[in-house]
């Protein structure tokens, strides 16, 4: 004859089941319970329910439930380790139950991007102002075709041409020398037996000077 041995049944109640027969065993209303531990009522029943849409996520869902578990005199722990394996698996076998993200999330890297092309806009814009107010403010250039470097010559007048920049004004020896719309300007000047010094000098109106020396040796 066998003899027959009781076996020890694991309760499958869940957490919220275990709320709630400790509550009613009590004989308390969830508006009683929510005065007395200060939780709302509408999160006690979704404790109940296991309703995880109706809660607040992460520690503040525990100690909800911690706090419930504890004024119903039950194992606060026990229960904790129940609420978490019930989200994993909830959160495995449904993809809809994660928390939707937030728009502002998917507009992190567009606002990178975008901020990306107001500091290189603003770049530009200073990099234009640099360049621009160095040409005001820079020499212009003077290039001298004629004459020649230490110029040897029987003449009494020679000729001076150049090229610069069309806004700039031109002075031979002190004396002012008009330019053409390109730069081009060309000037004859009165030489002297011996060392003659031509110094020509080119300015905008707010630039440094340029100047350019030649001398020439007359016979």
């Amino acid at each position: 004859m066998s003899i027959f041995t009781p076996k020890r049944l694991i309760s499958t109640e869940s957490f919220g089941e275990k709320l709630r027969q400790a509550r009613r065993f009590k004989n308390l209303k969830l508006e009683d319970v929510s005065k007395k531990i200060n939780i709302s009522s509408k999160y006690l029943n979704a404790l109940e329910e296991e309703n995880f849409d109706n809660l607040p996520s992460g520690l503040y869902r525990k100690n909800y439930l911690k706090e419930y578990a504890t004024y119903l005199e039950l194992d606060h722990l026990e229960l904790v380790k129940q609420l978490e394996m019930h989200q994993d698996i909830n959160s495995l076998s449904n993809p809809f139950s994660q928390k939707i993200v937030k728009k502002s999330k998917f507009l992190i890297f567009p606002k990178i991007i975008r901020n990306s092309l107001i500091a290189l806009g603003v770049f530009i814009c200073f990099l234009y102002l640099f360049f621009y107010f160095q040409n005001i403010i820079l020499a212009p250039k003077l290039i001298i075709t004629q004459p020649e470097k230490n110029l040897k010559t029987k003449d009494t007048n020679i000729l001076v041409k150049g090229e610069t920049e069309k806004e700039a004004e031109i002075k031979i020896n002190g004396e002012l020398v008009l330019s053409n719309n390109n730069g081009l300007f060309s000037q004859s000047v009165n030489l002297k037996k011996g060392i003659n010094t031509i110094i020509i000098k080119a300015k905008k109106k707010y630039s440094k000077e340029r100047t350019v020396t030649r001398q020439i040796l007359v016979e």
